[in-house]
């Protein structure tokens, strides 16, 4: 895996989906993200943050208060992640995977950090709705 891997932004009718190794100062100059979503990255994020930090850190570490929080609450934000779980085989006995699951952003902010340690969790991307985005007022 490459450091890229996890650096993408995609679209979809719905959706805008960012890659967690993005940073945020990154974000803002990234070419391929839309105007708007970099307006509002620069104009409530970017100032509470330091540039350098990662969208995976940020939601990692997030807590259900402040402007960053709200921003990505009005966003409808969803967080996509690998998670390590326990597989029963079929022949018996049981083995560890990793298997994708999105969450909300509010059932992911109430993990603690410990909890997603626990879980093996690794953020692989957020997930905005464009609805939300375009009907967002600077």
């Amino acid at each position: 895996m490459e450091y890229r891997d996890y650096r993408y932004i995609m679209q979809d009718t719905g959706r805008l989906y960012v890659g967690g190794k993005f940073s945020f100062g990154d974000l803002v100059e990234e070419k391929d993200v839309p105007f708007k979503f970099q307006a509002i990255m620069s104009t409530y994020v970017i100032k509470e943050l330091d540039p350098e930090t990662t969208v995976e850190s940020l939601f990692y570490y997030m807590e259900a208060t402040g402007m960053v929080y709200k921003t990505f609450e009005a966003l409808r934000t969803k967080i996509k992640v690998s998670e390590l779980k326990e597989i029963r085989k079929f022949g018996g006995g049981t083995k560890k995977e990793y298997r994708e699951q999105i969450y909300s952003l509010d059932d992911f902010i109430a993990m603690k950090p410990a909890e997603k340690e626990q879980k093996g969790i690794l953020i692989q991307e957020i997930q905005c709705s464009k609805l939300a985005i375009m009907s967002f007022a600077l």
